[in-house]
């Protein structure tokens, strides 16, 4: 099965997004969305080279001695970015229906350097000790920080076309969650992670081990892009497994669970998972958005009515965040095992 392909182009900053082409993709949108939160994006504009340059900065810094790699390891950082390693994250079973993760559990078959906003210390957020906010732990490399700046800003673009086009399937103002986040501070955090997954005959998985264990994304939207080897599943509503390939040119974009909230379960936050490639290395490119830290998240207007009351209890999106965070990575959590550590 292949997604539904939307084209983002006319939700670009600086356009009128109530044209007739922004209401059809967002018609497109919102079809695809009620039963599988996940499309296919065109128009989105992240460039292929550009992709393609972070790509081969990528495969560089993965192929370091692991020593060198853990010199910029996220347990090193009071903000959450840096490199993570190969079985030092659990994803396996966090899912949006999952409030307790704090149980045993194996590591993902994958290493990854996460990255974010660049805050210095002049930053309000960083003066005030907010979490997630602070600088970024990455490769010394110019080429690396080059390569990795210009698809950091291209993805926050794609991002923003994403959420225009939601929010016009929605019936609401094509920045209404832009402006939302502004009430609170920063409109969204931005989560780039780069990813790595070896493949099974050089890195043998344990018993269980999954490539990236079944979970939902936490926040309101993921613009994804890959290397075109495929090993994405996607969960329909109906429980069928689907396998997701990336066309070149084109952007995976799928929901969060603070969508689902936002949205009263009108559109779905679906669980997905990766299989680790059995002879060839895989590489992955997401950027996760989430609302500014102190964003209060609950059912939006067009999304409930005296018939159709909030099924979700509001709450605040960085907590939210960490929580996740801390049941899903070995640094913050002692119950799950680091195989990076053997």
């Amino acid at each position: 099965m292949s997604l539904p392909v939307v084209d983002l182009a006319p939700f670009a900053t600086g356009l009128d997004h109530d044209s007739t082409a922004a209401r059809h993709q967002a018609r497109i949108i919102d079809d695809t969305c009620r039963d599988l939160g996940f499309l296919l994006a065109t128009g989105h504009g992240i460039g292929e080279a550009t992709k393609q340059q972070l790509l081969d900065e990528m495969r560089e810094f993965f192929a370091l001695p692991r020593e060198v790699k853990e010199e910029i390891a996220i347990s090193k950082s009071a903000c959450h970015r840096g490199y993570v390693g190969i079985g030092a994250e659990a994803l396996d079973g966090a899912v949006a229906t999952e409030s307790d993760l704090n149980v045993a559990r194996a590591g993902d078959l994958k290493e990854t350097i996460d990255s974010g906003v660049e805050h210095d210390d002049r930053h309000p957020e960083v003066i005030a000790g907010t979490p997630l906010h602070g600088p970024n732990q990455l490769p010394s490399s110019p080429t690396f920080r080059a390569a990795w700046q210009k698809y950091f800003d291209e993805a926050a673009e794609a991002s923003l076309r994403a959420h225009r086009g939601v929010a016009v399937a929605l019936g609401l103002p094509s920045t209404w969650f832009e402006d939302l986040g502004r009430e609170f501070g920063d409109p969204f955090m931005y989560h780039l992670r780069m990813l790595h997954y070896p493949p099974t005959s050089r890195v043998q998985p344990a018993p269980g081990q999954p490539g990236c264990g079944t979970h939902t994304d936490y926040g309101s939207v993921t613009v994804l892009t890959d290397d075109g080897i495929g090993g994405l599943q996607v969960q329909a509503r109906s429980g069928t497994w689907i396998d997701i390939s990336v066309p070149d040119e084109h952007a995976v974009v799928n929901l969060g669970d603070l969508m689902a909230i936002w949205t009263n379960d009108r559109y779905v936050s679906n669980p997905h998972r990766v299989v680790s490639p059995p002879s060839v290395d895989r590489y992955s490119i997401p950027f996760f958005v989430e609302p500014g830290f102190h964003t209060r998240v609950e059912c939006i207007p067009t999304c409930q009515s005296s018939e159709n009351p909030p099924r979700h209890a509001p709450m605040v999106a960085g907590p939210y965040l960490l929580s996740r965070f801390d049941g899903t990575h070995a640094y913050r959590n002692e119950l799950l095992h680091d195989s990076s550590d053997d």
